[in-house]
């Protein structure tokens, strides 16, 4: 938690003081648990929090959490009234689903606060930033006719980390978009387009708001001077050390079978917690500082690494997956690598039965890994 915290601060640094920060806890706060990062962030006091769906801002609001929540999914008419019920914003993407909001709010006669969303170039939601002529006027009567309140306009990129030119397109777009608003007589509010890399990358453009998420969980979006602390540490013990000989085939399907005299260790990790099965025969544990290479299949429960000419593993001792062990890591970047994936989908591929153990000065209670099931020898 506080590595957490302080990557907070590192961009809040790098952005400026004019900057809001909208850290992005959706998807169970990248897997970290989105109410345990909410609370560890409360005391960086950002300008809100941002989620995908109503039913994890309804999450954060049942644990107490007070301040801003923007719900950035279009939201299904059903989630309308839980938008308002717990007090949430909403992202509106389209002109049907800004007068849907605009129903809901006028029915409660309750103002519903929202964020506009503009395309420029995602190609997924958002109005055309292109033909902001073409919608504006039903925007502004939805707003003029409705308890809506528009809070900012905001936008997306596609390739901040890796296209330097698309993402010069896109922030040109924008800004011509919010200018062709102000001539329809739309205030569009804040403005804010940049995710994490964009942040990192521009901080010229970081505008009024920047909505952070993969670097405040100890990911690098992209190679530069600003550079993430590690968050996440996955952890495991060895249940078994087996002494076998050589020829013997290890996991299912046999796809890795020893070419000498070996010691196996049996790790109690595997996919059902989220440990990448592409790691089969390719990935690897830290055990004592040194590494111990995967042989054989993730299994669901189990996965087994080659301690042959390694006499100091024994049953008990602890293997990691990710994270630092002595002078040795398999740093967030490096696992996503190996498993041919993004960081982002590491961390938010790690199951619930997987215990999520709190460092830092917010404590998890006690019995939340009690609860989980730490018998199996996950730590």
């Amino acid at each position: 938690m506080d590595a957490l915290r302080r990557n907070c601060r590192r961009l809040a640094r790098h952005v400026g003081p004019q900057c809001r920060l909208l850290p992005m806890v959706k998807a169970d706060g990248y897997g970290l648990g989105a109410v345990r990062v909410a609370r560890a962030l409360a005391g960086e006091e950002p300008w809100g929090l941002g989620v995908a769906t109503a039913a994890e801002g309804e999450e954060l609001r049942q644990a107490g959490w007070e301040g801003r929540v923007v719900v950035f999914s279009p939201c299904p008419q059903q989630d309308a009234e839980s938008l308002l019920a717990s007090d949430l914003e909403a992202a509106a993407s389209s002109v049907d689903g800004l007068r849907a909001l605009a129903g809901a709010a006028s029915a409660r006669e309750r103002e519903l606060a929202i964020h506009l969303n503009l395309d420029t170039g995602m190609g997924r939601l958002g109005l055309d930033a292109g033909r902001v002529d073409e919608w504006a006027g039903s925007v502004r009567e939805a707003l003029r006719e409705s308890p809506l309140r528009l809070v900012s306009t905001f936008t997306h990129y596609h390739s901040a980390e890796t296209d330097d030119g698309a993402s010069d397109g896109q922030w040109g777009r924008f800004r011509d978009a919010l200018r062709s608003m102000e001539r329809n007589g739309l205030d569009p509010g804040l403005r804010h387009a940049a995710n994490s890399a964009a942040a990192v990358r521009w901080p010229e453009r970081a505008a009024d708001v920047v909505r952070p998420g993969i670097f405040l969980y100890g990911g690098a979006p992209v190679d530069g001077e600003l550079h993430a602390e590690a968050v996440v540490r996955l952890r495991a013990r060895v249940l078994e050390v087996r002494r076998v000989s050589a020829g013997t085939t290890v996991s299912y399907g046999a796809t890795y079978r020893t070419e000498r005299p070996s010691r196996l260790a049996t790790l109690g990790l595997g996919y059902g917690d989220g440990l990448r099965r592409s790691l089969s025969n390719r990935g690897e544990a830290l055990i004592h500082g040194r590494a111990a290479p995967i042989r054989g299949r993730v299994c669901m429960d189990i996965t087994v690494v080659d301690v042959t000419d390694r006499p100091d593993v024994r049953s008990g001792d602890v293997a990691t997956l990710l994270g630092h062990d002595g002078e040795s890591e398999i740093s967030l970047e490096e696992l996503a690598s190996t498993c041919d994936t993004i960081a982002h989908e590491i961390l938010t591929g790690f199951t619930d039965r997987l215990p999520r153990l709190e460092v830092g000065e917010a404590q998890a209670s006690p019995s939340s890994a009690a609860e989980s099931g730490t018998e199996r020898g996950t730590t």
